[in-house]
C-alpha cells in the first residue's frame, strides 16, 4: 500500500464519538472519498461521500456535497440528498450514504444512494435485529436520483455505526467489536480490508447516550 493513512484520532460531536481513516488510491495524491460529521440542534448528521472515479474531479464532487451537508445538517436526509443532487449536477457526481442521528429520540434516519456501505451494530446483545445495514438504492447523485425513502431505526447508547466506501471490502462489518476503541477499529479495517484499487474511507460513530 503506497499512500498510507495518517493515524486515526478520537473525536466527539454532541451525542457521538467518532473516528475516521482514509487512503487514496496508490499512486494518487488526493482521495475522492470524503465524510461529514456535523452537529445540528437535535443531534448529529453523519455521512460518507465517494466522488465517482478518483483524482481531482472526484475530490471536487465529494467536496461540493460535503459543503452542502455541513451547511444544512439539520434538514431531513431526503432534503439533503435532493440538495446534493442539485449541487453536484455540474460535477461528475457521487454516491453517498447519510445517517441523521436524533439525540432526543435515540433514532437514526438512514438513506444511501450508490455503494457506500453502512452497518449498525447495537450494544444490547438481545436486540433484534442486533445488526442491520443501510438499504442502498441505485443511482448517482448529481446525475440520476431514484425515488427517495429514508429508513428510521433505533440508535441508542453504545450502538455503533460504521461506514465504508467501495475501496474497502464489503465484508468489513463481519467482525465488528462493539467496545473496540474507534481509532483502532477504523485503522484495523483499513489495514485488513483496503482493496488498493480505489480510494478507501472508513468512518465509525458510537452513540454516547444522554449527556
Amino acid at each position: 500500500m503506497e499512500a498510507m493513512m495518517s493515524p486515526a484520532v478520537l473525536n466527539r460531536a454532541k451525542c457521538v464519538e467518532w473516528s475516521v481513516a482514509s487512503c487514496a488510491l496508490p499512486g494518487q495524491r488526493i482521495s475522492g472519498d470524503r465524510y461529514v460529521i456535523q452537529s445540528w440542534a437535535g443531534g448529529v448528521l453523519a455521512g460518507v461521500v465517494d466522488g465517482l472515479g478518483h483524482g481531482e474531479e472526484a475530490t471536487a464532487a465529494a467536496s461540493a456535497a460535503v459543503e452542502v451537508l455541513e451547511r444544512h445538517a439539520g434538514e431531513s436526509v431526503i432534503a439533503l440528498m435532493q440538495r446534493c443532487h442539485r449541487a453536484l449536477q455540474p460535477t461528475r457526481g457521487a454516491v453517498l450514504t447519510l445517517v441523521s442521528i436524533d439525540a432526543g429520540e435515540n433514532t437514526a434516519a438512514m438513506l444511501g444512494i450508490g455503494n457506500v456501505e453502512a452497518v449498525l451494530l447495537r450494544a444490547n446483545p438481545q436486540a433484534r435485529p442486533r445488526r442491520e445495514s443501510v438499504l442502498l438504492r441505485g443511482g448517482v447523485v448529481g446525475y440520476q436520483l431514484p425515488a427517495l425513502h429514508a429508513d428510521l431505526v433505533p440508535f441508542g447508547a453504545g450502538d455503533l455505526l460504521v461506514f465504508a466506501t467501495d475501496g474497502v471490502q464489503e465484508d468489513f462489518g463481519d467482525e465488528l467489536e462493539i467496545e473496540e476503541p474507534l481509532p483502532q477499529l477504523v485503522e484495523r479495517i483499513m489495514a485488513e480490508k483496503f482493496r488498493g484499487t480505489d480510494d478507501g474511507l472508513v468512518l465509525a460513530c458510537r452513540h454516547l447516550g444522554a449527556s
